[in-house]
């Protein structure tokens, strides 16, 4: 449960976006290889959207490291761990705009960010994010732990839920990539929060060599393909894809 639960870590602060009715705006993904489109009228959105590789980890390290790296982007004190409900979540209060956070922490941490990747980049402890910051869009106004009054996803969104695989050349790699649900910022969570919905909130989803299949060639194209839907049906797809090279 661990490695699978690190591996599709919700976390408060920011996500995806990339392709909306076919037309991209370059600040809310990484140029090409990411594709998002609506799923009915959601009132929330994926954005500063990026694939790179990073460390993940091994077996033996129980892919801590994932979270450590999860923890670099989004550092301190802005965003906290704030386990187990989130892997990252509210820190100290600030203000929007958020869709250069993830993006800015890629750079900061020198991560190779792209669509092609060596098979050391996809092997060996490291791993392919995914890595996308939610905001509202347009959402509504209310309080959330950055402000008191701004624009929100209300809590009554929640939970949104997200699932995806990643296939390799068009066949099954990581069936079980990831299935988890981003839950609302209320007293039922651990730290308890009396706010009115979320400022906005990351996703990171990974896979590497480890959780595909052992008798498979690591070269060729990979494919993630998510869904995320709040409590209304609504939501986005995101497929992403990248090349690893022999």
């Amino acid at each position: 449960m661990a490695t699978r639960w690190l591996r599709g870590a919700a976390m408060l602060g920011a996500l995806v976006l990339s392709l909306l009715l076919g037309t991209l705006s370059p600040a809310r993904a990484d140029s090409g290889g990411i594709q998002i489109k609506p799923i009915g009228n959601p009132t929330w959105a994926p954005d500063d959207c990026h694939l790179f590789s990073a460390p993940i980890g091994t077996a033996g390290t129980g892919y801590a490291e994932a979270f450590e790296t999860i923890g670099r982007l989004l550092p301190p004190p802005n965003h906290v761990p704030r386990l187990p409900w989130l892997a990252i979540g509210p820190g100290a209060a600030h203000m929007p705009p958020y869709d250069t956070e993830l993006g800015l922490g890629i750079r900061s941490e020198d991560f190779h960010r792209g669509h092609g990747f060596t098979r050391s980049e996809f092997s060996d402890g490291n791993g392919v994010f995914l890595v996308c910051m939610v905001v509202p869009d347009p959402g509504v106004v209310g309080s959330s732990p950055d402000f008191a009054s701004g624009p929100i996803i209300a809590n009554a969104t929640f939970p949104v839920h997200v699932e995806g695989v990643a296939t390799q050349d068009g066949k099954p790699f990581d069936p079980f990539l990831t299935n988890f649900d981003v839950p609302p910022l209320t007293t039922t969570i651990d730290p308890a929060f009396d706010v009115d919905g979320h400022s906005h909130f990351p996703i990171f989803v990974v896979t590497n060599q480890d959780f595909g299949p052992t008798t498979t060639a690591l070269q060729g194209r990979f494919d993630y393909e998510l869904t995320m839907t709040d409590v209304s049906g609504t939501g986005w797809t995101v497929r992403a894809h990248f090349v690893v090279r022999p």
